[in-house]
């Protein structure tokens, strides 16, 4: 045991040596840190009538879009999800209230090289999400995979 208490001090002494600015932050004064603390299912994460500015060049539409498959609202927020295009047209994902009520969010997910093969996907683990989940293509015979859990 006190070969160990030797080696440690050994251990800290180098480090010391060879590392002093580290040994400087150390005694630096301490970093606050805010407690934590779960956003409320109904607090916003920005202030009420202060939107975003939509940055892309082209921002999505649903028109001339095919619903390919809806994924009804859970009774329970699901643990998450994972939607992926395998066509070359792609996918658009609209997510929704439960009742369908405020306007959708859009994901766009590119295509697949070729019909059948993997294209971009959305993966959500761990993203908790209650409303519906709607599938959109431009192609109405688009092949996509879409799991949720």
């Amino acid at each position: 045991m006190a070969n160990r208490r030797a080696h440690a001090a050994l251990f800290v002494l180098t480090a010391a040596a060879l590392f002093p600015a580290c040994t400087a932050l150390a005694g630096a004064s301490p970093v606050e840190v805010p407690n934590y603390r779960e956003l409320g299912a109904v607090e916003p994460l920005a202030e009420p009538g202060v939107n975003g500015t939509d940055y892309s060049a082209d921002p999505p539409s649903l028109s001339g879009l095919s619903l390919i498959a809806t994924i009804p609202a859970p009774s329970v927020p699901r643990a998450g999800f994972l939607i992926q295009a395998q066509c070359t047209a792609g996918l658009t994902v609209a997510f929704d209230d439960p009742a369908g009520a405020v306007t959708s969010t859009l994901v766009v997910l590119a295509g697949a090289s070729a019909n059948g093969a993997q294209g971009a996907s959305l993966d959500m683990n761990g993203m908790p999400h209650t409303g519906r989940i709607r599938i959109y293509s431009s192609s109405s015979s688009c092949q996509m995979a879409a799991r949720v859990w």
